[in-house]
């Protein structure tokens, strides 16, 4: 059996200027001839298994994810899960702008807000308002031109479901009164008035300018 001592080997180079650099935690990367080196924006954190890009990422190929989110400061929010479900945005007044068709295959879920209470001004987010009051209810359409064209309100009746005649219809003091806020107008006129019919319905949308409709 072979018997030996000591060898000394030298390692050229063995300096600050080839050792990696860059903060702890930092993906080496090539930076300059034989050497290595980090940037705080490409960073791996061990012990929660998170890495952290700052920057811009482009990929050309796929990406494979169980859950994908999208959050910039916490506004524009996307949720792509593996399931199937997906979530767009955070707050009522978010905006999704889709070019071309959209089919949907299974139900679709609408707004709605039910309102109990003597005076409510509909919001922008509102598509369905449900009148369930026996109250004189006071409703005001917000601005055409802020809603947008296009918007549509739909306002039922959910509590007037007795015959106060013979076409029904809700007490004089207990109509639901629709107001466009001025210098909008409804159909022309500044107001309209649901009391005829039981649980009556009335179906508007805006022109995106001083105008809300009847459909």
């Amino acid at each position: 059996m072979g018997e030996f001592g000591w060898a000394y080997i030298s390692c050229e180079g063995d300096d600050a200027s080839t050792a990696a650099a860059g903060p702890t935690g930092s993906l080496q990367f090539h930076s300059a001839s034989n050497q290595l080196s980090g940037s705080a924006n490409l960073m791996y954190t061990a012990s929660s298994g998170v890495l952290n890009l700052t920057g811009t990422l482009n990929v050309s190929g796929t990406i494979n994810a169980n859950v994908m989110n999208i959050d910039v400061t916490n506004k524009n929010v996307i949720n792509l899960d593996a399931s199937g479900s997906t979530k767009f945005g955070d707050t009522s007044d978010d905006t999704h702008q889709f070019t071309g068709s959209l089919l949907v295959s299974g139900g679709l879920q609408l707004g709605y807000y039910k309102f109990v209470g003597s005076a409510y001004s509909i919001l922008t987010s509102d598509y369905i308002v449900g009148v369930s009051s026996s109250a004189y209810v006071s409703l005001t359409l917000p601005s055409s031109s802020v809603a947008g064209p296009g918007k549509i309100v739909v306002i039922k009746d959910e509590w007037c479901s007795f015959d106060t005649g013979a076409g029904g219809g809700r007490p004089a003091a207990q109509l639901i009164a629709i107001t466009a806020s001025s210098p909008n107008t409804i159909d022309g006129n500044g107001n309209y008035e649901i009391k005829e019919g039981n649980n009556a319905a009335i179906s508007l949308y805006a022109d995106g300018a001083n105008g809300w409709f009847v459909i």
